[in-house]
């Protein structure tokens, strides 16, 4: 018989009018009340899963002879995926409060090139895995599974690409939830911001800054995602607002504060488009492919990735 039937049915035969933690009531066993247990959200154990094989593979890349510079790069990337693992593995993961769990263990391909075919694929599937519980859910869920998909993209296009940071997550942090029509509003005001201010931070650094030719591109990118956003709002019978005339830039002494501005600029956007996420009711697998394409805008300079990308974590 169910506890919870047998506590009721103690309570009714032997002690009208009583509580299950009246002392008077008696017998074996005897009518304790127990908090229910916190309930992990459906699919947290398959994912769990899918990130431990996915750490463990670049675990082993990173330890493979052919690895040679790209060692700590595997290394980092694995540590993302680990914190995921050990995150999912306990009994409230939107907690993000990570728990001891024991690691997978895996060979290491026998080539560079096999290794990064392998990995791509586990890391596409994992993307996909996510988004599909992000487009059943609604609020932190829905931006919980959503960051998780953008982190794989951030980390399969890391596979090729230098990044030498993670901003770690800040447990019992929530993403704000407004209504669908502010929130992409508000990441559209994010968009039109980061160009004003992309722009400005080219035209800071000095000629012969390496780092120019990759901004450049990214103001590119960063149009064109702004252009996207603001087509489709047009499409959905709405009227995007357009961007200031100005904004507001601080200043900047050196090449190295203005790359930090643009660093804001871009993690601004991936929490406008976690908001997003999390505020969607509708189409909440387009407002998760825009948080993806946000999360890795920072990579062609080497900036870090993010454990939970558009967590307001930074």
């Amino acid at each position: 018989m169910h506890r919870r039937t047998l506590l009721l049915g103690i309570v009714g035969l032997g002690a009208a009018g009583c509580s299950v933690s009246d002392p008077r009531i008696t017998g074996t066993p005897k009518p304790i009340y127990t908090p229910p247990a916190p309930v992990p959200p459906v699919g947290a154990d398959h994912l769990a899963g899918l990130e431990a094989g996915v750490a463990a593979l670049l675990t082993a890349m990173a330890g493979a002879p052919w690895a040679a510079g790209d060692t700590a790069r595997y290394q980092l990337i694995a540590s993302v995926h680990q914190t995921h693992h050990a995150v999912l593995a306990s009994a409230e993961p939107l907690r993000r409060q990570p728990v001891p769990v024991d690691p997978v263990t895996v060979g290491a391909p026998a080539t560079r090139e096999q290794a990064l075919t392998t990995a791509a694929g586990l890391l596409t599937t994992l993307q996909n895995a996510h988004t599909a519980l992000a487009a059943q859910a609604t609020g932190d869920l829905a931006a919980f599974w959503a960051s998780q998909a953008a982190s794989a993209v951030q980390s399969r296009t890391a596979l090729t690409t230098a990044v030498s940071t993670v901003t770690t997550a800040v447990p019992l942090r929530e993403v704000a939830v407004t209504t669908p029509a502010t929130a992409t509003d508000d990441l559209l005001n994010r968009y039109h911001e980061a160009v004003f201010g992309l722009e400005s931070a080219l035209g800071r650094l000095t000629t012969a800054n390496p780092a120019r030719t990759a901004l450049d591109g990214i103001v590119v990118e960063v149009k064109t995602q702004r252009d996207a956003l603001t087509a489709r709002g047009r499409a959905a019978s709405q009227t995007p607002a357009p961007g200031a005339a100005a904004y507001s830039i601080p200043t900047t002494a050196s090449d190295a504060d203005a790359l930090a501005l643009v660093a804001r600029l871009l993690a601004a956007i991936s929490q406008g488009a976690a908001v997003a996420v999390a505020s969607a009711t509708k189409d909440v697998t387009t407002a998760v492919g825009d948080l993806a394409d946000a999360s890795i805008l920072g990579l062609p300079l080497g900036m870090g990735m993010a454990e939970y990308p558009g967590w307001p974590d930074s």
